[in-house]
Parts: structure tokens; C-alpha cells; sequence
């Protein structure tokens, strides 16, 4: 009986293997046919940094070879960055588990700490343009993993990527009822989330009412200093806590609820039907204003191939007619169709610089 339940399990994992190999044949079939493969790469390799840092990948199997079937269409360079990423989570795990065992040596973690060290020549990723003022519970922490990681990798640079972190945290409320008395709702949150979240669980601090059972109010501008966030981040996050009933508002409820003249305070009467909360969710704004951004990205780096294309043609020609010139680089350029409008711009571009210049011989 056993033996059989074991081939019958066998059975179905070799069946979602094969469904899975069939699938990523078929968006490779897709792929082929793709004009503009830089965009792919841009959205995927920002779907993959985010699988891989909150750990959502469905099959790690999977993820890689999908990785290795367009290096077969596409080539090495087009999957470097990609690999590299994979190489970066086992190392960060790796270091994760030595920073963990030499608790004797940096200090004792008093929650648990996950740490991923991403090479950010590889990832979508840029250190956040904002001072966030971290609790003292985090940033004692995050100085031992830096002396840590400064004992193992002296001179390297670490910049903390607050704005994709994510944190998950007990709150005890006091009216609550059922399994949450007991057991406690458990939030997940954005980094931004937990330093406005943890001012109301304080015992001191800029606002009124702290010592009270129901935890003290603050002000607007007292998150605004408290955090060191910028307005829109603050006002985003408290919306986002109104709306979740985590937070009161002294304007009441509904749309009006978050205004920079309110005042703030926990929500003691909080009820979810699930213990586990998760506000750290993208909102839409914030997925519209990335595919934004991604875009924006792919036009600088298309201008750039273009330039690169230009220089390189002109540097083994020594001379072209300007159309030549337009149709040998549309036909240097793989990864997308140059524009002609494009091309002339950056030629336009080069002139200025003085990298080129125009044959005063010629009208062309």
C-alpha cells in the first residue's frame, strides 16, 4: 500500500513537470516572436527580483529553466543579470545562517532577522531617496549585520533598500476577542508601515495619551518627523491603515478620513476574521507608477544602444551618408527596432558632443 501511494505521488509530480515544461516551451514559442525583447526583460527580470526576494516562486525548478530556455533562444548576455540574481540568494542565505550562528560575537537578534545582500548591478533595484528614522529595535540589528558583513567583506558599500522590505509583527489589541485575545493579530507590513505602526505601540514619544489603554494620538506632522518619510509615502500608508480599520482618524471614516489635519490614533476595537493581516500588498497606484518607471527605463537604455550602435559603426567606417548610417545601425541593433526619429536624434546628439560632425562637403 505504501509503495503504491509513493508511485501514485511520484506519478503527479512527474505529470506537473511535464505541465510545467509544456508551458515554458509555449512562452518561449510566444517569445520568439517578440519585436521588443528588451521590455520582456526589463518586466521579467523585475517579476523575478520580486519572487525571489519575498520568496514566492512557485518552483525554483521552474524559474530556472525558464532562465536556461532563453539563454538557448536568446544568448548568454541576455540572462546574465538573471543568474546572477539566483547566485545572490544562495550567498545571502549562506551568510544569513554564519551571522546567525556568531550571535556571541555581534550581539543577540531579538526577533527573527532575514538578511538578502543583492549586487544592485544586477537588481531593478536603487537605495530609496528618503532618511528613515529606524526604530532602535531594527537599527540595532541592522549595525551588527554591518559590522558582520565588514569583518567578512571589508570596504563594500551597504545601502538598506527600505522601501521592498517587509516585516511581520504581533500586536496585542486590547478589546480583542476570540483566538486574536489570546494569540494576537499578526500584521505584515512594509518597512514604512512598521516605523509608523511601531509609534503607537511606544511608551513615549511626540504624541499625547501615551500610558493610556488606548496607546497615544499623534499628529501628522509628528509622523512626518517621527518617520522621515515624505508627504505623499506617509499619507499613502495611512490610508491604507484607515482603510484597514488599524488606525482612527479624527475626520472620521471613509475618503476624507486621511487629511495632513488629522489626528491619529491605534484602533483598540479592531476585529479581522483572520489573524494574519497583510497590508504590505503593491497598490495600484504604486504598480502603475512602476510600469511607468520600467518603461521610462527600457527609453534610456534603447537611447543608449543607439548611441553605443552609432559610435562603433563610425569608429570602423571612419565615414557614411547619413542614411547609411540610419540603416546600419537599424540592422546592428537585435533587441528592438530602433526608430528612425531616434537614430537622428542621437546623431543630432553626437554632433553636439563632438563625436561626430558633419562633412562640410556634403549636403547629406
Amino acid at each position: 500500500k505504501g509503495s503504491a501511494a509513493a508511485r501514485k505521488a511520484g506519478a503527479e509530480g512527474a505529470s506537473e513537470d511535464d505541465n510545467l515544461e509544456e508551458q515554458l516551451t509555449q512562452a518561449i514559442c510566444i517569445f520568439r516572436y517578440l519585436k521588443g525583447t528588451d521590455v520582456f526583460q526589463k518586466f521579467y527580470s523585475k517579476g523575478l527580483a520580486r519572487r525571489l526576494v519575498y520568496e514566492q516562486s512557485v518552483s525554483t525548478h521552474g524559474e530556472e529553466t525558464m532562465i536556461s530556455k532563453l539563454k538557448e533562444v536568446s544568448g548568454v548576455e541576455f540572462i546574465t543579470r538573471l543568474a546572477r540574481m539566483f547566485n545572490d540568494m544562495i550567498v545571502s542565505k549562506d551568510m544569513s545562517d554564519e551571522f546567525k550562528s556568531k550571535s556571541g560575537v555581534y550581539g543577540e537578534v531579538p526577533f527573527d532577522f532575514d538578511m538578502k545582500v543583492l549586487n544592485l548591478v544586477s537588481w531593478p533595484y536603487s537605495p530609496p531617496d528618503v532618511k528613515l528614522e529606524v526604530p532602535p529595535v531594527l537599527s540595532n540589528v541592522c549595525e551588527q549585520y554591518k559590522r558582520y558583513l565588514d569583518d567578512k567583506h571589508p570596504g563594500r558599500k551597504l545601502s538598506w533598500l527600505w522601501n521592498i522590505a517587509r516585516a511581520e509583527i504581533k500586536l496585542f489589541l486590547p478589546n480583542a476577542t476570540g483566538p486574536a485575545a489570546k494569540n494576537g493579530y499578526i500584521f505584515q507590513l512594509t518597512t514604512y508601515q512598521l516605523v509608523i505602526l511601531l509609534l503607537f505601540s511606544a511608551e513615549s514619544g511626540p504624541g499625547t495619551g501615551y500610558g493610556t489603554p488606548a496607546g497615544p494620538t499623534l499628529t501628522y506632522a509628528q509622523l512626518l518627523a517621527a518617520t522621515g518619510l515624505g508627504e505623499d509615502i506617509v499619507l499613502g500608508e495611512l490610508e491604507i491603515f484607515c482603510k484597514a480599520r488599524v488606525l482612527n482618524s479624527s475626520m472620521g471614516l471613509g475618503s476624507d478620513a486621511v487629511s495632513t489635519s488629522a489626528t491619529y490614533s491605534l484602533n483598540v476595537d479592531f476585529k479581522s476574521k483572520h489573524l494574519r493581516v497583510n497590508l504590505a500588498n503593491m497598490k495600484k497606484s504604486e504598480q502603475k507608477r512602476e510600469i511607468k518607471d520600467t518603461m521610462r527605463a527600457v527609453d534610456e537604455d534603447r537611447m543608449f544602444t543607439i548611441q553605443a550602435a552609432i559610435v562603433r559603426i563610425m569608429k570602423s567606417r571612419k565615414q557614411l551618408s547619413h542614411r547609411q548610417l540610419i540603416e546600419e545601425t537599424i540592422n546592428q541593433i537585435k533587441p528592438f527596432q530602433a526608430q528612425v526619429s531616434n537614430i537622428k536624434k542621437t546623431i543630432d546628439q553626437l554632433i553636439d558632443k563632438e563625436y561626430l560632425e558633419r562633412d562640410a562637403n556634403s549636403r547629406d
